[in-house]
């Protein structure tokens, strides 16, 4: 769903664009952008403070009560449980309710909604505009019927389905489908439906893009589709955390794989409580991809939210955590023993209604060694060339500190050593002061200020005071850091 037409062009982030000059004015001018990069990380690091937590626990009492609900309701706990927050959303909670329709409809428009529920989840595996004519026309009969008789969500499903059936296919009635559709959607506008919102901008999008199926006839314009309205459509989707919306600005060329990515889906995955975009906010907080060594990494939230798309029943999540082991992969320490107990528990795992709510007590969560948001997945995974912290202790350059047998000479030599490969990556990193960059520097503050005790299911590693407080020489590197040590001298 990738080519959202509003991204920063909407009330939404002109109000984050506000907040953000309002922080860039307590922001020293006289410092250089490497001198800020380091102190966030230095201030980030230094700010952890020990949790109480190991992992997401259970009390006798809220087991009991978890078996005795609803599975909305245990989705809800679960989620709860987990802690997490939105900074960029920072409303959304797993009791936000965006809209609430009204119940007061006719009594057979209440049973023609009903009816039609039924038919769709019937053939939920089956995307409408590929039903029978005779299936997908019975619902909407009974869509319409429900809608006539005052029954505003009925119209809601009814616009959409419409517009879907119609853009894909081809057939006699497709345009009076198209005209419908637009005419409820619009219809609708005056009671400030989020999902509707959407389709507005969804039908707006769809044709001015081109005309597709139905030449010159129709067209944006000709519909009464507005530009400024669809805008507006798109910033109240979007506020509300339309999942449509959402994942559309998350997709975008701008945001893909980027913290602002993961706050968005994380805000979705709180709303709906969705396992899906719990594994996509991971996703983003760690991306991977081609570019993979310079993108950012944020990995106290990527281990909260991996985990809480497993406890939701995510199998890929779990999949994800398997490999993290077996490589070594960000920042979890090797582990095959725990690698292959896992693929083990994968296999035979028994799920409350799809839901696996205590895996924290069965797999304790590791600490986490997590520098901040601003950090580049090379610095921690390295290249030959560029050896990042994984690569030094694979080497046996560093000891990890969170291996038992670390004493507090070792744990200074690797606080010492990742500072040293950090300066000297300064050289190989562009700085600049670029309105992207100040956003997601500002983004990544907003997040860290709130991570001191890290989550339940992703703790901060805390170094040692004595190591804390040792003095940093900004200005030293690691000797040879950045040369191919395959490569011939001339």
């Amino acid at each position: 769903m990738k080519g959202a037409i509003f991204e920063m062009d909407t009330p939404f982030w002109n109000k984050f664009n506000k907040e953000l000059e309002e922080f860039a004015l307590n922001t020293p001018q006289n410092k250089s952008n490497e001198q800020i990069w380091l102190d966030f990380i230095h201030q980030t690091i230094t700010s952890y403070k020990h949790a109480s937590s190991n992992g997401i626990v259970w009390t006798k009492e809220e087991k009991e009560l978890f078996q005795s609900l609803e599975v909305k309701e245990q989705r809800k706990m679960i989620v709860r449980k987990s802690e997490l927050q939105c900074s960029l959303l920072p409303y959304v909670n797993v009791d936000y309710i965006a809209y609430e329709y009204s119940t007061r409809s006719k009594e057979s428009g209440k049973e023609s909604f009903t009816k039609a529920k039924e038919l769709l989840n019937k053939y939920k595996d089956t995307e409408f505009n590929r039903l029978e004519s005779t299936k997908s026309e019975d619902i909407l009969h009974f869509l319409r019927i429900a809608y006539k008789s005052g029954n505003l969500e009925a119209g809601v499903y009814l616009a959409k389905l419409l517009f879907k059936k119609a853009r894909l296919n081809e057939y006699k009635n497709a345009s009076n489908d198209i005209k419908e559709s637009v005419r409820i959607t619009k219809e609708l506008l005056q009671h400030n439906i989020p999902e509707n919102s959407y389709q507005y901008y969804n039908l707006y999008k769809w044709f001015s893009d081109s005309q597709f199926l139905f030449g010159t006839e129709l067209t944006s314009s000709s519909l009464g589709l507005n530009r400024e309205e669809a805008r507006d459509c798109y910033n109240y989707a979007l506020e509300k955390v339309v999942w449509e919306a959402v994942d559309e600005m998350a997709q975008s060329k701008r945001f893909e794989r980027t913290i602002f990515a993961a706050e968005l889906y994380l805000a979705a995955g709180i709303k709906y409580q969705s396992p899906l975009a719990f594994f996509l906010a991971a996703q983003n907080y760690a991306p991977s991809g081609l570019t993979s060594e310079w993108l950012k990494y944020a990995l106290i939230p990527y281990n909260a939210c991996l985990r809480c798309s497993i406890a939701l029943g995510n199998e890929e999540a779990l999949d994800t955590l398997i490999t993290n082991y077996e490589n070594a992969i960000r920042m979890i320490r090797k582990n095959a023993l725990i690698a292959k107990l896992l693929q083990s528990y994968k296999e035979s795992r028994v799920l409350i209604n799809g839901l696996d709510p205590f895996f924290d007590e069965k797999y304790k969560p590791e600490f986490i060694i997590d520098y901040s948001s601003i950090i580049f997945a090379l610095n921690y995974g390295g290249t030959i060339v560029y050896p990042g912290i994984s690569r030094l202790v694979a080497q046996g350059l560093i000891k990890d500190p969170r291996d038992s047998d670390s004493t507090l000479e070792s744990i200074k030599e690797y606080y010492l050593k990742v500072w040293q490969m950090l300066v000297s990556q300064l050289g190989n990193i562009t700085f600049n002061r670029k309105l992207t960059e100040q956003r997601i520097y500002y983004l990544s503050t907003k997040i860290y200020s709130k991570l001191h005790y890290g989550y339940p299911s992703a703790r901060a590693y805390v170094f040692p005071k004595e190591v804390l407080d040792l003095k940093i020489d900004f200005t030293k590197g690691l000797e040879g850091y950045g040369e191919d040590p395959n490569e011939e001298e001339e």
